[in-house]
């Protein structure tokens, strides 16, 4: 059988390869695997979004499964509520993905996106096309429609000292990258009695703001406005909702691996007792915040489905990547940008510091990361030479890509995307000379290839 799914659910080019024909194929095998139990369906804003939404709940409906539809809306709120509802999900986004793609991810009742056991279930109905469609008498006639967002804010604010932030009254500037995030961040933000500006708020599945995905290149009309504005700190999210990427108020971009670090220490310091979760591409910070409070820092493939999933079966008070994916597991088994938010507004406000001066406390780390485009065909060619090469060195990490570790701490991360045609190389030191010259080092390996 063939494989579909990705790090977490499916992204492809829209009515290229994502037709409405195959958005209906595979929302009736989720719903035959499911046994046309009830699915909550939402989408984020992209301009085939709606085809494909339609397609996904005709769908669940020619299998027997009620719907109840939440419409434009951020992948961590319609994990919630899959939460709070027991019921099964479909989210229609190819979340940070340029404007001409998009995707589908299924979640479990707990929120939580499926495991690769479920995912290869679903596969295996897909290519078989062994659909359990319904009689017509079966077939539900209506869907319900719920709008949840005033509930998720609500319960964000309960999760975070909303008295503290209220006191603050802190300016803040949020890009919701025409995305998701629009209809929910600064509303939270608001709620939370922020003086809010915000910036790519309408949302718009042209991105005519910026590439959805919040990366130093992507945000130059941010960083302007941070740097010419009088703003306590900058808040950037992907299309739909689940990343932040936070700003200095001095404009200056914070690596995802710093901004997690700075939520970790305040959870790691709590009472409540188990792991730290992330990732094989994570900065070493993280192990070093877990061992001064007496935790352990566990390390999993990249991928905050797989993060989630290690967070449930160890009980883990928090899980993160890179990238800047934050996981709360009392509240979304997923990454959720919206309650990373209000967290580091309550890290500030209760601490009554910085963004900056919380960062400064943290050890000094420097991180070069880049990504590089390649011929599908000579993907294999290319990492076969890196497994050889990386091989020859004593501390080597095979969890996901090749990760090499040296005495001194610092390591270099090479790893093929899960969603696109592009091998991704990042190093991290205490020497930024040292992780400059890892990174080029492989880059100039795989060209050569």
């Amino acid at each position: 059988m063939g494989k579909l799914f990705g790090t977490f659910g499916i992204r492809r080019v829209a009515n290229e390869v994502l037709t409405p024909e195959m958005a209906t194929e595979l929302a009736m095998s989720f719903g035959t695997f499911i046994g046309g139990e009830p699915v909550v369906i939402g989408k984020d804003p992209r301009k085939h979004g709606e085809m494909l939404y339609s397609a996904l709940k005709a769908g669940f409906l020619s299998v027997g499964c009620p719907v109840i539809e939440l419409n434009t809306t951020a992948t961590p709120a319609l994990q919630w509520a899959c939460r709070q509802w027991n019921f099964w999900g479909a989210m229609v986004t190819a979340s940070h993905n340029p404007p001409e793609w998009n995707g589908i991810k299924f979640m479990e009742k707990s929120g939580k996106g499926l495991d690769r056991e479920k995912e290869e279930k679903v596969e295996d109905i897909f290519f078989a096309k062994s659909f359990k469609r319904v009689g017509w008498q079966a077939i539900p006639q209506n869907t319900t429609k719920r709008d949840i967002t005033q509930d998720y804010i609500k319960a964000i604010i309960n999760r975070v000292n909303a008295s503290a932030i209220k006191e603050s009254r802190f300016r803040v500037l949020i890009d919701c990258a025409n995305g998701a995030p629009s209809l929910i961040t600064p509303y939270l933000l608001s709620e939370l009695g922020c003086r809010v500006v915000s910036l790519n708020a309408h949302p718009d599945g042209n991105f005519p703001g910026r590439n959805p995905e919040p990366t130093p290149e992507n945000l130059g009309d941010l960083t302007i406005l941070m740097k010419n504005g009088s703003f306590d700190i900058g808040f950037a999210q992907d299309g739909d909702g689940d990343r932040l990427i936070v700003i200095k108020e001095n404009g200056e971009f914070i690596p995802g691996d710093l901004s997690v670090s700075v939520v970790a220490r305040e959870l790691a310091r709590s009472e409540k007792k188990g792991p730290i979760v992330t990732t094989v591409a994570t900065t070493h910070l993280l192990q070093e915040i877990a061992k001064e409070n007496n935790r352990e820092c566990i390390i999993t493939a990249v991928g905050d489905l797989v993060v989630a999933k290690v967070l449930q079966e160890k009980d883990g008070i928090f899980g993160c990547e890179e990238n800047g994916g934050m996981i709360f597991p009392d509240f979304v088994w997923g990454r959720d940008g919206a309650m990373a938010c209000a967290w580091i507004l309550h890290i500030m406000a209760t601490k009554q510091k910085t963004i900056s001066e919380l960062l400064a406390e943290l050890p000094p780390y420097y991180q070069v990361k880049t990504k590089i485009k390649v011929d599908p065909e000579k993907k294999e060619k290319i990492l076969n030479k890196i497994d050889e090469i990386t091989s020859r060195e004593q501390n080597r990490i095979t969890i996901d890509g090749f990760k090499v570790i040296f005495d001194d701490g610092s390591w270099v991360l090479i790893r093929p995307s899960g969603t696109e045609p592009l091998i991704r190389v990042f190093a991290e030191s205490r020497d930024k000379e040292k992780a400059e010259k890892l990174v080029k080092q492989y880059l100039e390996i795989i060209q050569n290839v």
